[in-house]
Formats: structure tokens, C-alpha cells, sequence
């Protein structure tokens, strides 16, 4: 085990060695912070802390003493709920596994994953190598279960030689044949080892050739699969009982197996089994309690209640209700029998009919496909009935249930009737129904709407936002009524910045209160009290104190196990400044309307606050622009607070950033904002090139810290600003119809404000950059200024009639909804505003574009499809215009890859330094890339 303590991890003194600018060499060190857990009772927290690529580590950390403890390559950690020990999983080393992919190694040679151990009293670590998956029980209990992964076939390394004797000879052949034969064995085998472990008492189980298991929540019973057999597959089902360490059979059959849950207490088992030897399997559903020798079928495809031609279907999980008495499963119709393959290749027909009103487009029913052959409806059975329920079903495909699967109505959504809306809508249309879940009789609420309509958690009421007349509804499931929620009150529900020609939005709720005795209810920045039943009238529960600091509260669930809110006592917040940018976590009494207690509140941003389990023990992370967002601990009021982390050491190393909020008014007085990043060794006296960089309203992000990472689609902030460049965002706000004039109108306006407010923005040397929607914007600007001495585009709609009637290849949608009612913002069809459709595409006014510009767009682009940067690029090209265009093959929307991501990185700020600050133009700038060099000529080098 490595151990570090907390003052190796100490900065680098400020001003040890003169600050130098970052540079591409820095992506690999960067680290982030992430996995954060907390023991129940508060003594440890574990965290990760990774690197871009290369080895992290997993630390641990102990609240009362301040210890500090690390082990390499560790993640996705889980403490034993008896607070005795820290379950990890351990990553085997990068290079190692960089290795094997540079060999091409198949997936069962790769390097696996290990476990590892960490026992809390002595603080030693104990490693298991090539563990598949982990368990740990939700509640108090020493009891964890892991599964190895599938053994390896062995090496047969051994040879026989002349000079060896016969009797040698044939010795060697015997051990070759055997190691042939188990290797066979290995390869047919269908499960592999599971390991049954006491912390407390080091007792240790293992079972061979197992497929699946389950542990209770409270420990109690540990449930597994196992499948034997060559030609003719056995299956046998356990259960472990970990009070007496015995184990049952449950189930002894030949055939397949799966899917096995425990309840709650885990004195019940079920899972699905099949006799089927064809690859298209029939399932039947098994179950066992603790009365019972042997399991017993329950639901096959004769059992009253199941639909004719319908079977128990394998790809929904099923699950019992919290109290035991149900068991939840999807069925679905028989799956279609193996088509045997009896053509040659030059003989077979392949063809998509494309039918003008199918429900779906063909691509869409492509990229749906697979979900649709494993679709399957929501069905119970009733253990102390032992009655089955089909509760969804072609005509209401989705439910919901509530209480954890306790409740006695559920809410069930048919979607399939308006699926052809999707085509032109941004959102989906269905029915609404309240579903008894006893009798599975459906009552229809709700036709064809569009908001999202829910159930309240102690199912009294169908709740929904209407935006019709931006209120509040609720529907009692019980007299039968509706009633106006918000129609009262006198303020707005809607979100109030929402730019798009849409039905609008919410701000949403917070929750119900036990009993759905009050629902809370976001406006703009403050939070509802409403009794449903109009008991007492509608209370503002932070006192109406957002509103008038411009501090938008927001609910803090610390509880994720309950589903309510409380009646009574305190309930945390974040607040966040709308103009400000500060944020903290502020308490109020749920009882009553009063102004909400800030504990932490100031110029940072407030992330992931979590509690143990069993005290008041907090844990959160705040950073801002220039801090890393670390991970600090404290009490119940957020005293006594310690920082626990330190991320990334190197920084102080290397130049930063300042960000500041910059206000001004666009060409038509709107007031709008921005953000304008500086170097911290800034000089007022020296002329700085600055890039312009937005998308819609991103100024929130003030407080926020930017890694200096190889971005998937967009130029690093602090990596710009770090190597002298002044970086602007700002904010757009949007006017349906004219979304190109709309970027122009904040961005030009921003830009022009500044470069005249301040003289140390050198006016000649503006860039200007943008991906996907920020990527249309940066096109359609430089249509209309030459203000910016150089553009990158990324991902850019520059044609929106073709893109208009295009595909969103990843989803398969049509892109027609998009335009008519989403972020494109036109407002309508084609036909009816096709003026808008020209006027807002760059490529119709390429011809005024003087802005050299790189284009980024890749060849696998689901969401805009490549061929649009592809117009603009030969519209440049056509008319003499400079323009480049990289084509990252294989990637989306965005550059995935690291290899790609550091590639377009270097290429982007090498395309911005030559324009900008008149850096030598790269070979691949000046020369191109010819194709057949692509794979060893990068261009970087400075032309000649």
C-alpha cells in the first residue's frame, strides 16, 4: 500500500520560480477530482483523484485525526455499511494497458481490473486480481460478494525434443492434451467464481461457475446463479444466508437461468428460467420465500392473466416492492423465431420503405431498433393473491409506480399514438392515465398533452406545469377533480429567460411533503408552499427574499432514500446570485415562511453537497476561477470546516486566469452580460489579442474553474488567457425568427463595447469561436462584420433549407422540430418562412465572408450532419475565400478521442496565433495534408 500524507500534497510556494505559460504538454498531469463517498457514520471519506490520462490514485481520509491515506489506480469505492471496511475496485497500469492495445490484444487477454480491501482498524489493504464486479449491502452489515472474472485459458508452452526418451515423450503429450482439455473447459464455461466474504470474522465462500447473484439490501441473503453443462446448459439457484452461513438450493433444472433479485429483508428470491435450447428464448418467472423447500413457477405464458402470444421477457429487470408483497417483471409479445439464412449474398433484398406517415422515419427505426425487439410492459404479481396483473401494454406502453413499488395506483403514459409529432414537436404528445396497481384498471386522465405529467410520491395526485396559462395543476386521484395550483399567487412560473418558440417551461418543483400534504413550487427564485387542498393559502416560504436579492433558491436533497420532503424541522438550499454569480448553501424552516440562513455564501461555486448517513457530517467541494473545486468537510452548519484535497498542485506553476463580469447595452438596449478573462500577470499598459467565444447565456459560469484540458469542440479558456489572450463570453438572448441577427446583436455589441471601453484590447487582432449552435453563430456573424481578423467554426448549420429537412443521425430524428419550435429558433415551416430559412444561413452570404476560417466537422456527426460543413467549406472555396476544414474520422459531433482532442487543440491555437499574433503559419496551414501522407505527416512544423 502507498501512503501519502497531507503535507506531501502542499503547493509549491507562490512566487518559488517565475509562472510560465501552459502549454500541450500539460493535458496528461491535469487531474480531476471525482467518486466522493462518505462512511454512515462520518469518520471516513474516500475520494478520486485522476489525471487526464496516465494513473490516478484513491484516497482516504479520516475526519477525526486528519490522516491521509492513498493507493494507486483505485475507483469506484463503496464503504462496508458496518463502517469497517472500503470496497475498491483497482485499475491496472495505463502503460500496461496501452500496451496490450498497441499489441491488439482480444478482450479476455487485456489486463483486468483487481479488488481491493481496506480494513478500517489496521488500515491494511488486502487485493483480489481480475475481479469482475462487486456488491455491498445498502444497510449495517459485514458482508460483501464479488465475482472473478472468467479464468484464462493457459499457455502451452511446452515442446518435445529428440533428445527426451519415449516414456518423456509421451509424458509431455499427456500434460499437452491436458492443458488442451481444460482449456477447452474454460472456454465453454459460462460463469465464473463468486467469493462470499465476512469482514468481521475473515470467513470466506466461493462457488464455481457462476452467472449472477444479489444481495439484499440489509445482508442478510446473498441469491446466485449457476449454469453447468456442455450440450445440455443446468441451472442452479442459491441462496446464502448469512446468519447461519448455510446455503439452500432453491432451483434445479436443466436449461437457462437469470436475472436473480432478492427483496428487501431477502427472504424472498425470483428470477426467470427457460428450457429453451434456441437462441429466441420463452421465459417463465420463479420464486421462493423462506417457507418454502424448493421455488416454484409463478408466471409462464399460460398463467391467467398473461396476453395471448405474450411471455415473461428477459430484458426488463425485475424487482419486488419495498414491502415485499410484489414482484414487478416485464412481459412482451413471443420473440420471432430464428430465420434460417438459405440465400447466397447476391440473392438477398435490402430496403427500407419509407412510408409518408409511419409513426417513425426509417433512420429513427433504425436507431430504435434494437430497443424495440427488446421492448417490454410493466406487469406485478401478486404474492398474497397469487394473481398476475398486466399493467402496461401496446396501448399504454410506460408506467410509473410509487412508495418504492408500495403504492396502490401507479401513472401510465401512451406515447404511441403521437409518435409522428416527434417529426415537427420538440417534446413527446401522449395520454395520461391512473392505473390501479391491485386490478390494472386504467383510467384515462389526460388526451394528448404535451406536458410532462406526474404522480405525486403518496399518489393523491397527477401534477403538471400547463403552459397554456403558465400554472400549476393537480389532478386528485381520489374525488376525481383538478384544481389550479399557482392561479393565485400573481407571479410567474414560467422561465422567464426562455427564448425559444416552444410551449414554455417551468422552473420545476422541489417536492412533495409527507402525505402529499403541500407541494413546493419554484418560481423564478424563490419556492411555493401550496396546500393542494386550499387549507391555507399559498405561502412563500423564503419570505419572498429571492425575489428581491436576485437569489434563486433551489432545494438540496440529502436524503435520496426518502421520497418526501419533511413536515417540519430545517431543509437545506443552494442559493445562487442571477447577477453576481455568488452561490452558497443556506438553510429554512419548512414550517414557515421566513429569509433563508446562509451557512456559506461568497464569490465561489458550491458543488455536491452530501451527508453521512448516521451524523451531521457534511462534505462539498467550492472552487472558483482560479481554485480547483476541492473537496472540504465540516459540521452540520458548514463549521468547522477543513479542506481535504489538493488536486492539482502543479497550477501554482504555471500563469492563471482572472474573470470578471462585464455589463453593457446591445444595438437594440437590451442589457445584457458577459464574462472577460485575463491573464493574472496582466498588464493595462500592453495591447492583448482577445477570442470571442459563446454559445447561448453562459455568464453563470463566473465562479467556475476550467481545466486545461484538450477540449472535445472548443478552445480552453484558461489555456488561451495562460499564453496572452483575453477571452470574452457573452451572453444571447434570442427573438424567434432571427436567430443569426440575435448572436449578432449581443456578440458585435459585447465586442464593440469593449474594445472601445478599454484600450488594452488590441481591435486588430480579434478571434472569434464556436461549436455546434455556437458554431451556426460564428458562421453567420462573419457574414456581417469583418470585425474578427480570424473564425473557427465547429460542427457549423450553414444552409438551414438542406439542414431543415435533414436527420440527427445519432437519435434518427428529423431535424425539422429543431427549426419550428427548438433551439434554431425559426418558428415555422419552410413554407411558411422561408425568408427566415435564407436569411438566417450563412452559406446564402458567403460571398461577403473576409474572415479566414477553419471549420471543424467530422464524418460520424450525429447531430449535424457533416455535409452542412461541407457547403460552407466549398462555398469558401469556390469563392477564393481561406478556409480549412478538419475532418476527425470516425468521431461525432465532437473530437472524443485524446489523441484527436490534443491534435485539434494544437491545430486551433496554432490557426489563432498566426492570425493573431502573427505567429508563422504551420505547414498544414500553408501546404495542406495530401491524403496518402495523412497517416505520418501532422504539418505542425512552421512552413518554409
Amino acid at each position: 500500500m502507498f501512503f501519502l500524507t497531507l503535507f506531501l500534497l502542499t503547493s509549491i510556494p507562490a512566487g518559488a520560480q517565475e509562472k510560465i505559460p501552459l502549454d500541450h504538454t500539460v493535458y496528461d498531469q491535469w487531474k480531476d477530482l471525482g467518486g466522493q463517498v462518505i462512511s454512515d457514520d462520518g469518520a471516513w471519506i474516500s475520494y478520486e483523484i485522476n489525471p487526464g490520462r496516465g494513473d490516478g490514485w484513491l484516497y482516504l481520509y479520516h475526519t477525526v485525526t486528519g490522516r491521509l491515506d492513498s493507493v494507486a489506480r483505485g475507483f469506484k469505492a463503496s464503504f462496508v455499511p458496518a463502517c469497517n471496511a472500503l470496497v475498491f475496485k483497482i485499475q491496472p497500469p495505463f502503460e500496461q494497458v496501452r500496451k496490450a492495445r498497441i499489441e491488439k490484444k482480444k478482450p479476455d487477454d487485456m489486463p483486468g481490473d483487481s479488488l481491493g480491501i481496506w480494513d478500517l482498524t489496521d488500515l491494511t489493504i488486502t487485493r483480489f486480481p481480475r475481479v469482475k464486479s462487486y456488491k455491498v449491502a445498502e444497510e449495517k452489515s459485514d458482508w460483501i460478494t464479488f465475482q472473478y472474472e472468467k479464468a484464462r485459458p493457459a499457455m502451452d508452452t511446452l515442446k518435445v525434443s529428440e533428445e527426451m526418451s519415449v516414456e518423456q515423450k509421451k509424458e509431455v503429450e499427456a500434460e499437452k492434451k491436458k492443458i488442451r482439455d481444460e482449456n477447452r473447459a474454460l472456454r465453454k464455461a459460462k460463469g465464473s467464481e463468486l467469493v462470499i466474504l465476512n469482514l468481521a470474522r475473515d470467513q470466506f465462500f466461493s462457488y464455481p461457475d457462476i452467472t449472477d447473484y444479489s444481495i439484499s439490501k440489509a445482508g442478510d441473503r446473498i441469491s446466485f446463479i449457476e449454469l453447468t453443462g456442455d450440450s445440455i446448459t443446468h441451472a442452479r439457484v442459491y441462496c446464502f444466508e448469512t446468519a447461519t452461513m448455510e446455503v439452500k438450493l432453491l432451483f434445479n433444472q436443466d436449461g437457462e437461468a437469470r436475472g436473480v433479485v432478492n427483496d428487501r429483508s431477502g427472504r424472498q428470491v425470483a428470477f426467470i428460467h427457460t428450457n429453451d435450447t434456441v437462441k429466441t428464448k420463452i421465459f417463465s418467472l420463479y420464486y421462493w420465500n423462506d417457507g418454502e423447500t424448493v421455488s416454484r413457477k409463478v408466471v409462464d405464458t399460460l398463467t391467467a392473466g398473461m396476453q395471448s402470444g405474450w411471455c415473461v421477457s428477459e430484458h426488463k429487470p425485475i424487482h419486488f416492492s419495498d414491502d415485499g408483497t410484489r414482484l414487478f417483471f416485464g412481459t412482451g409479445p413471443r420473440p420471432r423465431p430464428e430465420v434460417r439464412d438459405s440465400l447466397p449474398e447476391d440473392e438477398k433484398v435490402s430496403v427500407d420503405v419509407w412510408k409518408w406517415d409511419d409513426p417513425w422515419i426509417q433512420p429513427m427505426q433504425k436507431v430504435q431498433a434494437d430497443n424495440e425487439r427488446k421492448r417490454s410492459y410493466l406487469a406485478v404479481y401478486l404474492l398474497l393473491q397469487k394473481k398476475m396483473i398486466q399493467l402496461a401494454d401496446e396501448s399504454m406502453e410506460e408506467l410509473v409506480t410509487i412508495m418504492k413499488g408500495n403504492g396502490a395506483v401507479a401513472a401510465g403514459y401512451a406515447f404511441n399514438p403521437y409518435r409522428r409529432l416527434i417529426t415537427w414537436e420538440s417534446g413527446r404528445t401522449g395520454d395520461v392515465y391512473l392505473v390501479d396497481v391491485l386490478t390494472g384498471r386504467r383510467e384515462k386522465v389526460i388526451t394528448a398533452t404535451r406536458n410532462r405529467v406526474q404522480l405525486s410520491p403518496g399518489g393523491k395526485y397527477l401534477y403538471w406545469y400547463e403552459p397554456a396559462d403558465s400554472n400549476w395543476y393537480a389532478w386528485s386521484t381520489e374525488k376525481k377533480v383538478g384544481v389550479n395550483l399557482t392561479g393565485t399567487i400573481g407571479t410567474s412560473f414560467f422561465n422567464e429567460l426562455m427564448d425559444t418558440p416552444e410551449p414554455s417551461e417551468p422552473y420545476g418543483i422541489a417536492g412533495w411533503t409527507k402525505e402529499d400534504r403541500y407541494i413546493l413550487v419554484y418560481d423564478r427564485f424563490d419556492i411555493w408552499k401550496i396546500d393542494p387542498f386550499f387549507r391555507e393559502k399559498p405561502v412563500n416560504l423564503t419570505a419572498a427574499s429571492g425575489r428581491v436579492d436576485t437569489l434563486t433558491y433551489r432545494f438540496v436533497d440529502l436524503d435520496k432514500e426518502d421520497e418526501f420532503l419533511p413536515l417540519t424541522g430545517k431543509i437545506w438550499l443552494r442559493g445562487f446570485h442571477s447577477y453576481y454569480k455568488k452561490s452558497g448553501y443556506f438553510t429554512v424552516d419548512i414550517g414557515k415562511a421566513s429569509v433563508p440562513e446562509a451557512l456559506v455564501y461568497g464569490d465561489y461555486s458550491y458543488t455536491g453537497l452530501a451527508r453521512a448517513k448516521n451524523v451531521d457530517r457534511l462534505l462539498w467541494q467550492r472552487g472558483n476561477v482560479a481554485e480547483y473545486p476541492e473537496l472540504w468537510t465540516g459540521n452540520a452548519r458548514m463549521r468547522e470546516e477543513r479542506k481535504i484535497s489538493v488536486t492539482n498542485p502543479q497550477q501554482s506553476r504555471y500563469l492563471w486566469c482572472t474573470a470578471e463580469l462585464v455589463e453593457w447595452e446591445s444595438f437594440d438596449r437590451q442589457k445584457l452580460q458577459g464574462l472577460l478573462y485575463k491573464p493574472e500577470n496582466f498588464d493595462p499598459s500592453k495591447k492583448y489579442p482577445m477570442i470571442v467565444y459563446f454559445y447561448e447565456r453562459m455568464s453563470d459560469v463566473l465562479h467556475t474553474y476550467s481545466s486545461p484540458r484538450p477540449l472535445s469542440s472548443s478552445l480552453n479558456r484558461t489555456y488561451c488567457v495562460s499564453n496572452g489572450y483575453l477571452f470574452f463570453i457573452p451572453d444571447i438572448p434570442y427573438t424567434t425568427g432571427y436567430p443569426g441577427h440575435c448572436a449578432y446583436n449581443a456578440v458585435v455589441s459585447g465586442t464593440t463595447y469593449l474594445v472601445n471601453r478599454y484600450p488594452f484590447i488590441d481591435r486588430d487582432r480579434l478571434g472569434i469561436q464556436g461549436h455546434s449552435w455556437g458554431g451556426y453563430q460564428t458562421a453567420y456573424i462573419i457574414t456581417r462584420t469583418d470585425m474578427f481578423r480570424a473564425a473557427e467554426a465547429g460542427a457549423p448549420v450553414s444552409n438551414m433549407t438542406s439542414a431543415y429537412g435533414g436527420v440527427r443521425w445519432e437519435s434518427g430524428m428529423s431535424r425539422m422540430f429543431q427549426y419550428e419550435e427548438s433551439q434554431s429558433r425559426i418558428g415555422g415551416t419552410l413554407w411558411e418562412k422561408p425568408f427566415h430559412y435564407i436569411h438566417n444561413s450563412p452559406l446564402f452570404s458567403a460571398n461577403t465572408i473576409n474572415t479566414p476560417l477553419l471549420i471543424l466537422h467530422n464524418d460520424e456527426d450525429g447531430a449535424v450532419p457533416w455535409y452542412q460543413g461541407i457547403e460552407l467549406y466549398m462555398a469558401m472555396r469556390r469563392l477564393g475565400k481561406p478556409a480549412w476544414m478538419l475532418n476527425y474520422n470516425g468521431e461525432a459531433h465532437g473530437v472524443r478521442k485524446w489523441g484527436n482532442r490534443v491534435d485539434f487543440s494544437i491545430r486551433m491555437m496554432q490557426f489563432f496565433d498566426h492570425y493573431l499574433k502573427d505567429a508563422p503559419a504551420p505547414a498544414w496551414m500553408e501546404k495542406g495534408i495530401p491524403y496518402i501522407e495523412k497517416e505520418w505527416n501532422r504539418g505542425y512544423e512552421m512552413a518554409k
